[in-house]
């Protein structure tokens, strides 16, 4: 084969292994599996090809490729994997390879490592790679998110509406946790409203029908004064007596 031959046939043959791949440049192979890649010259794989033949020189370049993609290939550690609620979206091109389940209304949960400065979301492929399923994943992040204390407390002496006094990137998930629910049944109710403008903040009320309006329009200022970038959304919600959930603003 010529060398454009080659290359031709180099490329179809990887795009059945790979998830992208692309001619990088004039001289160059880009190979993408997941979130690591690999760029790989073509030159000295057509001058290999040339010495042992294509079917060995393709085994020997997909070795090479394996080893450097497993060497950057992200490791799950379940000790340090949180869930994370996130608003749900209509784009299935961005949601079709993180791992999530929905929660209630228009929100859903995504699961996040927290690496220290920075989260990085789970993806499907990640369980693959770690040999864990989705149940372990959900059952660890839960046990790593009830470990979290914070304390639910008034926002002012003259008005029912609680905030948790501490200030975490998960506030609005320690909606979820065991701790937490115990709060707001004691201190708030079975029948509650509440919002979580973003991941930084959750606020919770009592419902009831005489001072809703009332607590609608200070949980909507609330939610307009969040400075949090990290935005979930912009509605009000009530959990009834019976554990259902609705949009009520």
């Amino acid at each position: 084969m010529k060398y454009e031959e080659f290359t031709n046939k180099i490329i179809k043959d990887l795009k059945s292994l790979f998830d992208e791949v692309r001619i990088d440049n004039e001289d160059r192979i880009y190979i993408a599996k997941g979130v690591t890649n690999v760029s790989v010259p073509i030159k000295p794989m057509y001058q290999e090809y040339l010495l042992y033949g294509y079917t060995k020189n393709l085994k020997n370049y997909l070795k090479i490729i394996n080893n450097i993609l497993d060497t950057y290939k992200f490791k799950l550690d379940l000790s340090n994997v949180f869930p994370l609620i996130k608003q749900k979206t209509n784009d299935n091109n961005i949601s079709k390879n993180f791992v999530e389940k929905d929660l209630f209304c228009d929100l859903k949960i995504m699961y996040v490592s927290d690496l220290g400065e920075v989260f990085r979301f789970v993806l499907k492929e990640d369980l693959k790679n770690a040999n864990i399923n989705l149940n372990e994943l959900e059952e660890k992040s839960m046990i790593n998110l009830n470990k979290m204390a914070n304390i639910l407390s008034r926002l002012d002496n003259s008005l029912e509406i609680y905030s948790l006094r501490f200030t975490t990137d998960f506030a609005a998930t320690l909606f979820l946790s065991k701790h937490i629910q115990k709060q707001i049944k004691q201190k708030v109710g079975d029948d509650i409203v509440f919002c979580m403008p973003s991941a930084s903040a959750l606020f919770c009320a009592r419902y009831r029908e005489s001072t809703f309006s009332i607590y609608k329009n200070i949980l909507q200022n609330l939610m307009t004064i969040d400075t949090d970038i990290n935005k979930i959304s912009n509605h009000i919600y009530r959990r009834d007596c019976n554990g259902n959930y609705s949009i009520v603003v």
